[in-house]
């Protein structure tokens, strides 16, 4: 059983608040008793930093295509399909990508005039390239610990890829060079940013095969991104948009049947409260249009047509000469 959610002299405190203690006794001696709940978790606020990545409608975006990119090389390369997806998308600090227990390698770019940014991968999905580059069939038998000195010289060629695929996706955005300037698998001496920088990471999944499912993360710098924040902060998309179009027909035939009230005004006049209660059958209203003049048809409060009195059949009529304005 745990604790009250409320300590006695909190109740107190909060009954002082309601009214002087006879009167708030009496109130609550009045209440039906309050079951006490059996367990009550512990809430925290959330403290998830706002400014996320996810806030970026373009940078999400581009993770997407991205996607689409290494899929197909990487089926081209291993063979058979490779799947890949986004996992997700967060604010990570750069010291916590650099103190990580399980093997990594680390793959640092730089682009002039942004600085410099990081992917970080499975040594395991490494070592799968690798073998996959030499013709083998793509498996990282163990969980190996780092590279070989001819699977870290291997690696640049990943990384050189890596580094082409950067600057496509990001073209439509701004032109970004994204050059190779180190590989390691030791974290100690990258020096992307300051220990405490803030980096948008965007986290993706790879299943290699049915025995080896890998992790890899983009890593980009705040400072590395500032340029082009208010840029990726809109969704730009080159793919048509598709129209629900039996939604759009179920909601124009709703509002077809929908009732409204139209009215045909042939015009209007101001007198002063003494004329108008000493008007009596035989008096005429001064109206100022003339005969043939148009007259104006409304769609509950707004103007939307022009048009000619007459009759039909023996009924008064209106004939629509033209809209009040362009699309009415």
């Amino acid at each position: 059983m745990s604790e009250p959610i409320l300590a006695p002299e909190e109740i107190e405190a909060l009954m002082a608040e309601v009214a002087p203690s006879e009167e708030t006794e009496a109130l609550f001696a009045a209440l039906p008793p309050i079951k006490q709940p059996e367990n009550v978790d512990e809430y925290h606020f959330s403290s998830a930093d706002d400014d996320g990545p996810e806030r970026y409608p373009m940078f999400v975006n581009l993770q997407e295509r991205l996607v689409e990119i290494l899929d197909e090389q990487w089926d081209e390369l291993f063979r058979r399909d490779i799947n890949v997806h986004v996992d997700r998308l967060e604010n990570t600090v750069y010291k916590d990508l650099i103190t990580v227990e399980s093997p990594q390698v680390y793959f640092v770019f730089e682009v002039e005039d942004n600085g410099k940014m990081m992917i970080t991968c499975d040594t395991a999905m490494i070592v799968a390239f690798v073998d996959a580059m030499l013709g083998g069939e793509g498996e990282s038998s163990d969980t190996p610990q780092s590279l070989s000195p001819v699977e870290m010289r291997l690696s640049h060629r990943i990384a050189v890829k890596l580094a082409n695929s950067l600057s496509t996706v990001w073209a439509p955005v701004h032109e970004l060079d994204f050059q190779v300037i180190k590989l390691d698998d030791d974290p100690q001496f990258l020096a992307v940013t300051s220990a405490y920088e803030t980096c948008f990471s965007a986290y993706f999944e790879v299943k290699i095969s049915d025995n080896l499912t890998s992790k890899f993360g983009i890593h980009y710098p705040q400072p590395f991104l500032e340029p082009m924040l208010e840029t990726l902060r809109v969704t730009v998309s080159d793919e048509p948009t598709e129209t629900d179009t039996e939604w759009a027909d179920a909601l124009m035939d709703s509002i077809s049947h929908t009732p409204t009230n139209i009215r045909f005004q042939l015009d209007s006049c101001q007198v002063d409260i003494g004329t108008f209660l000493n008007l009596k059958p035989g008096d005429f209203l001064p109206m100022k249009i003339r005969q043939n003049e148009l007259c104006t048809i409304w769609i509950e409060d707004i103007c939307m047509f022009e048009a000619k009195p007459g009759d039909q059949n023996g009924m008064l009529a209106a004939e629509i000469v033209a809209p009040t304005k362009p699309g009415g």
